[in-house]
């Protein structure tokens, strides 16, 4: 199995460490945001990454949290999200697809992702700080 390791480029619109909230009315593109900034090439670059939400139920993040813990590459993903219509319209599940995918996936992510949706499982800051010196957090609530 070959592990990608993240090619670490220098986007000259964000800086080096990101930490960011994502905030909106229902139905403005949190979401289509979050998911263009984690799966569009140059974009972002990260090899951590923590979600915190009250929204993770929805069918994107469950999708998402999925697809990073099979270790699917980003452009593995992104293929997932942006035939989506397509593998609806098939009456395909989208979670078993990508299991599929992941089964013939010859090249696994480095990417290591956690979802917190509850506040009790929030980790102190000041840990995640020490443990990812490189690290990115999104924030997306409701």
């Amino acid at each position: 199995m070959n592990v990608i390791s993240s090619r670490r480029f220098k986007n000259p619109l964000f800086p080096k460490s990101i930490r960011g909230i994502l905030v909106g009315k229902s139905a403005c593109g949190k979401t289509t945001l979050l998911l263009n900034f984690l799966l569009r090439p140059g974009w972002l670059d990260y090899d951590n990454l923590c979600v915190f939400g009250k929204s993770l139920f929805q069918p994107e993040y469950r999708i998402l949290k999925k697809a990073f813990e099979e270790q699917l590459p980003k452009e593995s993903i992104l293929r997932l999200f942006d035939n989506q219509n397509e593998i609806m319209q098939l009456n395909l599940s989208p979670v078993i697809l990508l299991e599929e995918m992941a089964k013939n996936q010859t090249q696994k992510s480095d990417i290591e992702c956690k979802f917190f949706e509850n506040a009790s499982d929030v980790p102190d800051p000041r840990e995640l700080l020490l443990r990812y010196s490189d690290f990115h957090r999104l924030i997306n609530p409701r």
